[in-house]
């Protein structure tokens, strides 16, 4: 079986794909941060940044399917647009009406949002706690 080395990852007929979509994204640290986790991890899987026009949204979006990606991130421009076009849309995703996670379940795409949920938790490990009070993000 022939394989292509991609840092720690072999590239081979088993390897799953992960992506980034947004425009631009070529600057994505993404890749070289989850490669480099999917080997520690062990995982025949790969990250690859897709840059996607916002015309192509809707296109990529059925192609998630039809290429059996596991998941897509989602940045910029794209996270509003990419609501409609999911199966299933988590509670966070649909409060803060953008997705920037696309998980491919069995072919039904499930929309996520985990900026929220990062941002918190990044607050709590400083010491920060907004609970019961009203914040503004700029």
């Amino acid at each position: 079986m022939m394989s292509e080395a991609i840092g720690c990852h072999a590239i081979d007929g088993e390897t799953r794909v992960v992506g980034v979509i947004g425009w631009p994204v070529r600057h994505s640290l993404s890749p070289l941060m989850h490669n480099a986790a999917f080997g520690v991890l062990g995982l025949n899987w790969v990250y690859v940044p897709f840059a996607v026009t916002p015309d192509q949204v809707t296109a990529t979006v059925q192609a998630v399917r039809a290429l059996d990606l596991v998941c897509l991130n989602v940045t910029i421009p794209h996270k509003l647009a990419v609501l409609p076009l999911m199966d299933e849309v988590s509670a966070e995703a649909r409060a803060l009406g953008a997705v920037n996670t696309i998980i491919n379940d069995d072919g039904r795409l499930r929309g996520r949002n985990t900026d929220g949920e990062g941002f918190l938790r990044s607050l709590r490990e400083i010491g920060g706690d907004v609970t019961g009070r009203r914040v503004a993000l700029i």
